[in-house]
This record gives C-alpha cells, structure tokens and sequence, in this order.
C-alpha cells in the first residue's frame, strides 16, 4: 500500500494526489446499517453534508427507503465508486473490504471498532483486513475512526490569519480542538486516523504541508509507525513552511527498565521523539488547551515576528504577573524607550507604570478620548525594541472590558506591530469576550500558555533558518569490527569484552584512554610501570556493565606493588561477588586527569532505531539527566547543537574557573559514535561512553560498555 505520488530518489517530495483524491470521492458507498424509519429527504440532508448527492447504500437486506435503494452488495451499485465507508460486524469486514475491491474501490474508510485496540484476537482480524486490501490495491484508512475527516468545519465569524490542519489518533480528542471554532480558531479539516492499518498520521501531515488551505498543522499523536515516512513528512512541512504542534502521548521512561547502560536509561523513547522534533521544529505542547491555542497563534501571527513583547493591562497586579510569567517562559519584556515613556506619560498618571509593563489604571478607558486612547497602541507598538503587544484582561469587569476589547478590534488593524490578548476569567458572557472572538483577535485564556506560546513561536522562527535534509550515514562496518561484534556471543543481548569493545570503537576513530589487559598480578605491575603512574584498574569482565557500583574500580594507583595487591583484590571480589561470572583479567589504564566529564551513547528504540546522546557525565549522569538525544541520521550541526543546548555547557566554556575544553573534539566524539550505530545497524543495542573526557585540547574516552544483540 504505497502512496502514489511519494517521493522518489533523488526528486523532492510531491503533493499527495493519492489523498487528494481519498478526500474528494467521485462517489461514495456506505455500507451497514441503516435508518429504514427515516425519511428520504431526512437522509438525503444528513448524508448530503458529507458526500454530497453521490452516495449509495448497502445492507445486506437490500430493499428501499422511500425512492432511495439499498443495494445488497457494493459490487451491485451500478456507479463507479472511489470511496466506501464501511460500518458493519467485525468479522464481517474483511468479507466487505473484498467486495470492495472486486468493485475496482480504491479507497476504504472503515469505522467498525473491536480490531487491535481491543487486543490479539481484534488485532488478528485487523491483519486479516489488511491482507485482503493489499490483495486489492486498496487504501486503508482506519479502522476504528469515523467519517469527520470529512465533515465541514464551522468557520468561525471572521477568519484572522490561515487555517488549522488538525490530525488526531484519537477521535474524541480531536473534538474539544475543532470546538475551538467557538474561539474564534478556524480549521481547514479535521483527520482522526484510529488504528493506521495503512494511512498513519504522518501521511496526513505531509498532506497538510502542500493544501494550500492549511497554514499551521496540529497533532495529537498516541506514537508513530514509520519513521522515514513520518521524517519525510516533517520535511515536507519544513520545506512548504508550515509550523507543525503537537501533543505527543508517552512521556514517561516506561520502557527503558530493561536498559544496562545509562545511556539507556537517560534516552528512553520519549527522548528520542524529542531529539526527531527537535531535527524539525516541531513544536511540543503537554495539554489540549495548548494544542489549540499555540498552533491558532501560529495560524494567526505573521511570519518573523519577533519575541520582545510591551505588556498592557488595566491593573499593576495583572502586569506584575504577566512580567513574572513572561519571564519564566523566556519571553522578553524591554523596557519601552525614554521617547516612548515620554508619550504615554502625557496621557497616563505619573502614579502609573508604564515603563513596561504599562498600566492605564482602567478609569482612563471610560474617560480618555479615542484619540488618546488609541495614541496609547501607537507609541507601544512604534517602540523599536518591542515586536509583540499583549494585552491582559484578567477580569471581567463590564464595561470597562468591554472598552478595552473594542478598543483593541478597532485599533488591531492599523497598529504596526501584532497585538495577542489573554481573557483570564471564568466569565465569558461578557460583550468583551464576544468582541474579540468574533474578531478572531489572537486570545488565549492564560498567562502561561500565551507566553509558553509566543516562546514557541520564536524559538520555531530560529529554527527555521536551519532546516535542512539529513543524508543517510554510511553503513558500512570498518574491516575488523564486524568480527569484533561477534564476539558478545550468546543468544540474548550481552555486553562485548574489553579487548573487542576497543577494537571496535578506535574502527571508527573514538579516542580511548591508552590501557592493556592483564591476566596476571605479575603482568599487571609490568603493565601499569609501562603505562605510566599513576593508573585506574578495573576488572574487565562482561559480566559487570557498571564497574564502579560494584566497587571493581580503583583509582590512583602508584606503584608495581600496589598494582598487584589491587589484581588480587578485583579479581577474588568480582568472583565473590557473582559466581561464574567471565572475568577476562583486569584492565589498566592511564588515569586521565582534569577536563570535563561527559557522556556519549547510543540506544535502540523500537520504532526510530539507533539514537545518539550526550550529556554531562560521570557518576552522576542518571541523577544529573541533562542530556540531548537525536534519532539517527544526524549531522555535524545536530551534534553541535545538542552539547550547546546542555545545561551543562558552560562548564565546557570555563565557568567557574574550570578549564575550557575542546567542544569540537566533543562533537567528534558524537559523530564517530553516530557513525559507528549506523554502520551497526541491529547488531548494536546499546553503547556507552562514560566518562568521556573533554580537555583543552582533545577528547578521551575513560569507559564504555558496548551492549550486542544475541
């Protein structure tokens, strides 16, 4: 079941004919029950909303309605059909889907539930479905979903900037969305896709980033089926300039509780989902009402605008809060021009702020003329370091609100500079909300998603100047490193032994701390003298991923002596410890002083496959959690991007006295080990880099664990 208009190698992405066509049915069977006690003209008015005057029913008993058949197969409807909307017993759909296809339809909307949603024997009558339609050339959407996908959207009383594209793996989620007509949001149509058996989430987005009547797509995404598809999609909207919102169900670590490394601990999938929005700009909400009013500003504020905003209001207090929640969100507030206070000053009291916030102190809206009134949107929205006005009404107070609220239709339009409202009270029967919904002014109900919100828009518009293609990495394994993947053995996933987990990571360049393994006390002196005192000894054993809680690691080692009571020592206390385990000797290794500590991983996740992290390291990593993750295919400047973007950075940079370290030697690191889960594909399930450490010149890795498949 693929799209027919795809994209192909080497050709960009194409506009999606094939859904084009799914959303405009030359005719339509529906197929199931049926209202034998309606009218004619009742039926012709419900269904003709949807499908127009070419529809035709089918049930099983046959018969009519009035004049209108019902035909008792879909292979007797004497029309070419393009689209079947099917509604009949579970077990029967298969059966209808075959039909279907025995009729040359191409496209199959089926809206029975009791599939996979319900568990395996639902899931085995799903697959059932899916053979038969494949057998047939047929595309699938659903099953478990309905027909909205093709219902007309209210357009709400007047239309400010574009329209929504909205895409819900949940029905009755997408419902309190498109309800937000009501708020003055319009919508350009409405997909809940339920079970994706073909048609998925992703499709739909890449058919939103070329409608020319969607100008923001929003989603509320339960997961994702296939990641090229879906990477594709995002690229789409990139490319055509269309800001994609979503609500990602899953953020929490369930799923990551078998993982050995800490690697796999930190990047549990929710992060990886995370790194991929993150490769887009795609802009992730935690709650319904977010969804609705990020992606309606989005809709609705002009391209490039900028963040600095002047916050306006009728109370101190409103302003105090906006300031604190404008900040907390990371939403600049500039103090407004000595010219600009100058201004206002004239027309507000000297007892009023208006440095920014700016504080009318309310009576001035019933009192001061319109030209005043007015010259107060003037002056804010001239101020050359503000971009954005946002107004707060937190209360509704009548006639002083809806003063305001008419104030700000009236003026919105010719002010230079966009203005944003929040209507923060419970009261919304008030002539002042009505105003500015039917305005479609850009509103919000809080603070703290109008700021969370204006955030997002600004943070889009900087990514947006990056977006780009990623180009596969090679997948080619070095010679010599696919005999060191083999080496875990064993039929479930193991850790590699030490020699072959340094084989295999210097194959792609990852600096290592210089080491030997010892098999004896004696050799372990020699060794260590070799390497120069003092040094760090660890038992180098598959059987223990994490040394250091096991209390298998000594550091600072000084002398041959030391160097062969410590053999003994790791050696009978990793025996005690777990009895059978593979000890393969004891590792010495140079001790690397100073730098910063840092960790570098890779993870598989079921769906995306290898992702990359990094983060800040050492024994605190899994406490610490400041981590940037990225699904692969990644690029020098996804790599750069995510050490820049950790909270530990700066101590790269020499905060607090620390020495500077090598960042580009850091980034190295990351794409070695990028390229190096690439090339391993499926036989890599884990890797882990801990320490690495970043020092003024160069980067070394102290420690890793490399986790393979059976």
């Amino acid at each position: 079941m693929t799209p027919k208009a795809s994209a192909t190698k080497g050709t960009a992405p194409q506009r999606r004919t094939d859904l084009e066509e799914f959303f405009h049915p030359e005719a339509v069977a529906l197929v199931g029950s049926v209202n034998r006690n309606a009218k004619p003209e009742r039926l012709r008015a419900s269904y003709g909303e949807r499908w127009g005057d070419r529809w035709y029913l089918v049930n099983a008993k046959g018969g009519s309605i009035g004049d209108i058949p019902v035909y008792e197969h879909v292979t007797d409807i004497p029309a070419t059909i393009t689209l079947a909307v099917v509604n009949v017993g579970t077990r029967l759909v298969a059966r209808t889907v075959e039909e279907c296809g025995k009729h040359g339809v191409p496209y199959v909307l089926i809206f029975t539930a009791g599939f996979s949603e319900v568990g395996e024997a639902g899931a085995a009558l799903e697959r059932e479905v899916g053979e038969m339609a494949r057998r047939y050339g047929i595309r699938v959407f659903g099953p478990n979903t309905n027909t909205n996908a093709f219902e007309v959207l209210p357009e709400p009383p007047r239309r400010r900037g574009g329209r929504i594209g909205l895409v819900t793996q949940s029905g009755h989620q997408g419902r309190p969305l498109v309800q937000g007509t009501e708020f003055g949001v319009a919508f350009s149509r409405w997909v809940p896709t339920g079970n994706e058996l073909d048609l998925e989430a992703a499709d739909f987005i890449e058919y939103f980033a070329y409608d020319e009547d969607t100008a923001v797509i929003a989603g509320y995404f339960e997961g994702f089926k296939d990641p090229a598809k879906l990477r594709r999609a995002l690229e789409a909207a990139n490319t055509q300039g269309k800001p994609v919102v979503a609500l990602k169900m899953g953020s929490t670590e369930a799923g990551t509780r078998m993982a050995s490394s800490h690697t796999g601990h930190l990047a549990g999938s929710d992060a990886v989902v995370e790194g991929l929005f993150a490769q887009y700009g795609v802009v992730r909400v935690r709650d319904l009402d977010e969804l609705l009013e990020t992606a309606a500003l989005f809709a609705k504020l002009p391209a490039g605008t900028g963040g600095r905003c002047c916050l306006y209001s009728i109370s101190g207090g409103s302003g105090t809060l906006m300031a604190e929640v404008a900040e907390s969100s990371g939403v600049p507030v500039p103090v407004l021009s000595a010219r600009t206070q100058a201004g206002l000053r004239k027309m507000i009291p000297d007892y009023l702020t208006v440095a920014n916030p700016v504080d009318n102190g309310a009576q001035f809206l019933v009192s001061a003329p319109v030209e005043d009134r007015k010259r107060v949107f003037d002056l804010v929205a001239a101020d050359p370091d503000i971009d954005v006005v946002v107004i707060g009404l937190t209360g509704a107070l009548g006639r002083l609100t809806d003063r305001f609220a008419e104030d700000i239709v009236a003026f919105i339009d010719d002010v230079e500079k966009p203005i944003v409202v929040t209507w923060n009270s419970f009261k919304t029967d008030e002539q002042g909300f009505k105003t500015l919904v039917d305005a479609g002014v850009p509103l919000f109900r809080s603070f703290r998603n109008c700021f969370e919100a204006l955030h997002a828009f600004a943070r889009y518009q900087q990514a947006a100047s990056s977006f780009r293609s990623r180009k596969p990495m090679p997948g080619r394994l070095p010679k010599g490193a696919a005999d060191a993947l083999t080496d875990g053995g064993g039929t479930q996933p193991s850790p590699l032994g030490a020699d072959a987990s340094r084989r295999l990571l210097e194959s792609f360049g990852i600096p290592l701390a210089g080491e030997g393994l010892a098999h004896s006390a004696a050799e372990a002196a020699r060794m260590a003298s070799h390497i120069g005192f003092p040094v760090v000894m660890k038992i180098a054993s598959p059987d223990f991923p994490h040394k250091s809680d096991a209390g298998l690691v000594r550091l600072s080692v000084s002398s041959a002596t030391d160097a062969k009571a410590v053999y003994t020592e790791l050696v009978e206390r990793a025996t005690r410890a777990k009895r059978g385990a593979r000890i393969e000797g004891v590792q010495i290794q140079e001790q690397v002083e100073g730098g910063t500590e840092m960790i570098v991983g890779v993870t598989r996740d079921p769906v995306f496959g290898p992702a990359v992290l990094v983060g800040t390291g050492g024994v605190f990593a899994e406490i610490l959690k400041d981590v940037a993750v990225r699904p692969l295919p990644i690029d020098r400047r996804d790599a750069q991007e995510m050490v820049q973007g950790l909270r530990g950075f700066p101590l790269l940079g020499g905060a607090r006295g620390r020495e500077r370290g090598d960042v580009k030697a850091l980034v190295d690191v990351v794409l070695g080990v990028a390229r190096l889960a690439a090339a391993c594909g499926d036989r890599l399930v884990e890797l882990d880099l801990n320490p690495v450490v970043v020092r003024r010149h160069g980067a070394v890795a102290v420690d890793s664990l490399v986790v393979t498949a059976g």
